[in-house]
């Protein structure tokens, strides 16, 4: 059989299993076995399969996994987030939008804490937007940004998804999450310049705030008592950025951390412990599976000969290298329509990867640009995992509305990850830098 019809195969039997329901680590799973059996020698190419399994997992690396996703849970349960909500809407209060800059603020901080991106527009959607929408602002005005902002956790470390990327990818995973800082910032600024042009063309987007105003006193206490929570993003970013500690060592300072910050707020409780433990082990469980799916999958791909034959068709299709990787990132994008991040990782990055490793691109660039088209696929409509979240936290808004409020943070994203792709320091500097 062509390699072609292999590969045509594998996308409509998976098809049909998502389409079934099935959550997406056992529809990989399910598949895994189908294909093991049928096409790598039947029963016996199970033992493949368990041996394939368990090396995927045993990796210092994803140590930080678990330990990231604790340290979110930590400060999402305590209801920490709060705290940083309501010191930064202090400090924007008297301009108008005021709500919106503080929907990417906050979502940038949040991104720094949770390495979450549903979490983050769950949280930031039911706290800002029903204020937003009593307060009068435009429904584009008052989704967008949670939306996009929501979503940056996907690229600022500490982001679990850069983490799964380069694990499965064999991408450095300390570089990965460094090479996020800048182009998370750089997206976070690109939507708040948005935000003051939109409204500077049309003030009525948002309600007229220049009399309200906070007493300087109140604004400097607001800002002393996020100070412990910036603590912790600074002591995992500086570990990291200084070589002090790997990725896995900066998680584990991460979960101290967190559990000190809620001390200090008196929201250290055994409830609150157990809920985000026994949260963080549902999540870490699907995650597993999901590497251990995904490294199977990798052996079916190579043992069909499609992983080769695809790496040929790329590289003597007479193509240049980056028409190649433009295909690459437009088909993610596609996929993402209709996927969520985790199967796009799955599908995409174990057929990627190689062709990426034989056009010699370098490979935590091309992380990078796979962590951004994640995220505005998450935002893509007519399915990115985003919008429903959104939908759900916000009842009162329709999902024409949502779908709408996204176009334009989805056209932000990809114009930062054009830029990447033409200016690939962007990503790459600050990780090579600190080598």
């Amino acid at each position: 059989m062509e390699w072609w019809a292999y590969l045509s195969i594998i996308i409509v039997v998976l098809t049909v299993f998502f389409l079934s329901g099935l959550p997406v680590a056992l529809c990989f799973t399910l598949f895994n076995f189908i294909a093991a059996y049928f096409w790598m020698g039947g029963v016996d190419a199970f033992a493949l399969l368990t041996v394939s399994a368990f090396s995927s997992i045993t990796s210092f690396p994803l140590v930080a996994v678990p330990l990231f996703i604790l340290m979110g849970e930590l400060l999402f349960q305590s209801g920490v987030v709060s705290i940083v909500l309501d010191a930064v809407s202090k400090w924007m209060v008297g301009v108008r939008g005021s709500l919106s800059y503080v929907a990417v603020i906050a979502g940038t901080l949040f991104g720094t804490m949770s390495g979450s991106a549903v979490s983050g527009v769950a949280v930031l959607g039911s706290t800002l937007a029903p204020d937003m929408r009593k307060r009068g602002y435009d429904k584009e005005l008052a989704l967008g940004p949670i939306l996009g902002s929501g979503c940056l956790a996907m690229i600022i470390p500490p982001s679990v998804l850069a983490v799964l990327l380069g694990s499965l990818g064999q991408i450095p995973v300390g570089d990965l999450l460094i090479s996020g800082i800048i182009p998370g910032l750089l997206l976070a600024t690109s939507y708040a310049v948005y935000i003051f042009i939109r409204v500077k063309i049309k003030p009525s987007l948002a309600p007229d705030v220049t009399g309200e105003q906070f007493p300087i006193g109140v604004r400097i206490r607001a800002l002393v008592s996020i100070l412990p929570i910036m603590l912790i993003t600074l002591s995992i970013w500086g570990v990291m950025l200084f070589g002090i500690a790997t990725p896995s060592e900066a998680a584990a300072i991460g979960v101290i951390g967190s559990l000190v910050v809620m001390a200090i707020y008196k929201r250290l409780s055994w409830a609150i412990l157990k809920v985000a433990v026994f949260d963080s082990v549902k999540i870490t469980s699907m995650i597993f599976l999901i590497i251990i799916s995904a490294s199977a999958f990798s052996q079916i791909l190579a043992f069909t000969g499609t992983t080769s034959q695809l790496v040929s068709f790329a590289t003597q299709s007479g193509l240049a290298p980056w028409a190649i990787l433009v295909a690459m990132i437009v088909t993610a994008i596609l996929l993402g329509s209709f996927l969520d991040e985790l199967a796009l990782l799955m599908i995409c990055i174990p057929i990627y990867m190689p062709v990426v490793k034989a056009l010699a691109f370098d490979p935590v660039w091309f992380g990078l640009l796979m962590l951004i088209t994640l995220e505005i696929a998450t935002i893509s409509p007519p399915y990115g995992l985003a919008l429903f979240v959104l939908k759900g936290v916000v009842p009162d808004a329709s999902m024409g509305d949502v779908w709408k409020a996204s176009i334009a943070y989805m056209l932000i994203s990809t114009l930062v990850l054009a830029i990447i792709f033409v200016f690939p320091p962007i990503a790459t500097w600050l990780p090579y830098a600190l080598r």
